[in-house]
C-alpha cells in the first residue's frame, strides 16, 4: 500500500532542500528522498583528517552577489575575502610568482577568458584548447589556462566547450571574489533544513518514477512506494545518465539528449596534515602548471559552528519511515561523525565560545582529561580518549590539492600510497630551500584523498562548460514534463553555474513553477 504527499523532492543536496524550504509553507507535507545517509549532497566534510572538519566537496562561496551571501549573513557567519590565486608556480621552469602582473603570458590569459563573452557562439562547438590555438596561445599560456580555468571548471581543457564558456561568461552574476567561512559548510546545511523536521527521509534511493497529468507515483528500492502530485527530481545528472531512476513514460527525446551531452567530470582532493608550514606566511592558494597536483590552497580551521544543538536537532534526526528497508540515518553522536564534528573539534568549539581561541600548540597542552577519581572505568575509557585527540592534534596545518577532469581520472587509478608520494614530490620541489631540501616530506603525518567518482549516488563533483553542447541545453534539463514532473540542481542552471548559490537558486526556480501550476490548477477548480 502505498502513501500520499502532495510534493516529494528527490535529492536533498542544496538545491533539494532550498526547494522543501520554499514550498514547505504552502506543503505542510512536503517529503525530501535522499539516497545516501545524510543531507547536504556534495557539501560534506571528512572527519578524522583534522581535528576540524575539513571539506570533501564545496570548499569556497564564489561571489558576494547572491542570496547564499545574504544568507550567510543571516546566519551571521564570518567571512573572509581571497585574492584568487594568489600564487603561480610554473612547473617547468620551477619558478614561483606572486604578482601576476609581472607575467605576459599570465595577462594574456587573463584576457582571452575575460573576453571569451564577446565571442560568437560557434556552428560547430570546439574544445576551449582548440579556441586557445586559433588565437595563437602559446603553449605557457595553454598550460596556465588548463591548470586553472579549466582545472577550476571541473574539467581539463580538452573537455571544456566554447559554446557554454560564452554563456557562462555573459550570465556570470555572482561576482568574482572567494570566500571562505568561519564555519563549515555543513551549517549551511543545517540552516536550510532546519524547519523540514522529519520531512527528510535518507537512505531512501528512488528506482522509478510513473508519471501522468494525474501525478506520479514514486517507488522505492525495498518496495516502498509514494504517490503525490508534483515530484521534485535534483538527483546529479550522472545519476540521470546511469538511467539509475526509471522515468514511465521516458523522458522526452530532447531531455534525454541534453542529459547525455552536458558532462560532469571526476575531481579528487589530496588532504595533506603537516606538523609545520612550509609555505610563506599569508599563503592562500597557488596554481601550478605542468604539475601532478595543479591546485593547492591553505585555509585556517573555522572558528567555530554556528548551529546550536536546538537548531540542529530535527536535522541529526533526519530519519525515514519505518516501512523502508534502509536503515535510519543514525543516532546523533554519529550525525555529528558524519558533519566531519570529531571530539577534538566539538572541544575546541567550546573553547572558541567561551572566548578562549587556542593556538594548535595550546589546544594539545590544554586537551587533558578531566578524570574522576572514584571510577576506574569512566578513567580508562576518558585516558583512551585522550590518547586519540592527542593524535589528530598532532596533526594541526592542513593543505589541500585539487585536480579535476581528465587528470583526476587518471590519478583515480593510481594506488593512494602512490598519489601521496608524488605529491609530496611536487611540494617538496616547490618549496625547497638550501637550508630544507624536502619540506612537505620533512613535515608530512597522514593525508585523506576524497576521490568523487567513487561516491555512490553522485559518480562525480560537478558539471563543467562541456565541449558540443547545445545552446539551450541547460534550459532543456530544467523544463518540467507538463504539471507534474519537476526538475533542478546546478546542472539545470541556465548560467551554466556549478556553484552552491546556483544550486539554490534552481530549488527557488522549481519552487516558483510548482506554485504556478498549483495556482492555476486552483483557480480552474474554482470555476
Amino acid at each position: 500500500m502505498s502513501e500520499s504527499h502532495s510534493v516529494v523532492v528527490v535529492g536533498a543536496g542544496l538545491a533539494g532542500l532550498y526547494a522543501a524550504k520554499l514550498l514547505q509553507p504552502h506543503f505542510k507535507d512536503v517529503l525530501v528522498l535522499e539516497a545516501t545517509d545524510r543531507p547536504g549532497g556534495r557539501v560534506r566534510q571528512v572527519a578524522g583528517a583534522a581535528p576540524w572538519p575539513v571539506e570533501a566537496g564545496s570548499q569556497f562561496v564564489h561571489g558576494a552577489n547572491s542570496s547564499l551571501k545574504e544568507m550567510l549573513d543571516e546566519m551571521q557567519c564570518g567571512i573572509k575575502q581571497y585574492d584568487w590565486p594568489d600564487w603561480w608556480y610554473f612547473g617547468k621552469q620551477r619558478r614561483f610568482l606572486h604578482a601576476p602582473e609581472e607575467d605576459e603570458d599570465l595577462k594574456r590569459t587573463h584576457e582571452l577568458f575575460a573576453d571569451v563573452g564577446n565571442e560568437q557562439y560557434p556552428e560547430t562547438d570546439i574544445s576551449a584548447e582548440q579556441w586557445l590555438r586559433n588565437k595563437g596561445a602559446s603553449s605557457k599560456v595553454l598550460a596556465i589556462a588548463d591548470a586553472c580555468y579549466a582545472n577550476d571548471f571541473g574539467c581539463t581543457l580538452h573537455q571544456l566547450g566554447l559554446r557554454e564558456m560564452i554563456t557562462e561568461n555573459r550570465k556570470w552574476d555572482s561576482g568574482d571574489d572567494y570566500l571562505v567561512l568561519d564555519c563549515p559548510l555543513s551549517d549551511l546545511v543545517k540552516h536550510i533544513a532546519k524547519d523540514l523536521n522529519r520531512q527528510i527521509h535518507c537512505n531512501c534511493p528512488v528506482s522509478r518514477i510513473d508519471h501522468d497529468s494525474n501525478g506520479a507515483l514514486i517507488r522505492l528500492y525495498g518496495g516502498r512506494q509514494i504517490r503525490c502530485k508534483h515530484v521534485l527530481v535534483t538527483v546529479p545528472i550522472t545519476v540521470l545518465q546511469r538511467e539509475d531512476i526509471t522515468f514511465v513514460p521516458p523522458l522526452p527525446q530532447l531531455k534525454q539528449q541534453a542529459i547525455q551531452r552536458v558532462k560532469m567530470s571526476n575531481a579528487i582532493k589530496v588532504i595533506m596534515m603537516f606538523a609545520q608550514p612550509f609555505w610563506p606566511e599569508g599563503f592562500f592558494d597557488v596554481v601550478c602548471t605542468d604539475s601532478f597536483i595543479p591546485e593547492f590552497w591553505v585555509t585556517p580551521p573555522p572558528a567555530y559552528s554556528h548551529q546550536h544543538e536546538k537548531e540542529t536537532k530535527s536535522f541529526q534526526h533526519a530519519s525515514q519511515s519505518p516501512t523502508s528497508d534502509y536503515p535510519q540515518a543514525g543516532s546523533s553522536q554519529q550525525a555529528a561523525a558524519q558533519d566531519g564534528e570529531t571530539e577534538a573539534w566539538q572541544e575546541h568549539k567550546q573553547h572558541v565560545q567561551q572566548g578562549q581561541s587556542l593556538t594548535p600548540q595550546q589546544q594539545q597542552s590544554q586537551q587533558q582529561p578531566q578524570v574522576q577519581q572514584h571510577d576506574t572505568q569512566l578513567q580508562q575509557q576518558q585516558q583512551q580518549q585522550q590518547q586519540q585527540q592527542q593524535q589528530q592534534q598532532e596533526a594541526v596545518y592542513c593543505m589541500v590539492g585539487f585536480v579535476a577532469g581528465s587528470k583526476a581520472e587518471e590519478i583515480s587509478k593510481l594506488r593512494q600510497n602512490s598519489v601521496v608520494l608524488k605529491t609530496l614530490s611536487q611540494l617538496d620541489d616547490m618549496f625547497r630551500t638550501k637550508q630544507r631540501l624536502h619540506p612537505a616530506t620533512a613535515a608530512f603525518l597522514h593525508a585523506h584523498i576524497v576521490d568523487w567518482s567513487h561516491e555512490k549516488h553522485f559518480y562525480g563533483a560537478y558539471t563543467y562548460p562541456t565541449v558540443h553542447a547545445q545552446v539551450g541545453d541547460r534550459d532543456v534539463l530544467a523544463e518540467p514534463i507538463g504539471t507534474t514532473v519537476f526538475f533542478a540542481g546546478e546542472a539545470t542552471h541556465a548560467a551554466i553555474n556549478p556553484c552552491m548559490q546556483a544550486a539554490m537558486e534552481t530549488g527557488s526556480r522549481a519552487c516558483t513553477q510548482i506554485l504556478s501550476v498549483q495556482n492555476n490548477s486552483s483557480g480552474v477548480s474554482r470555476l
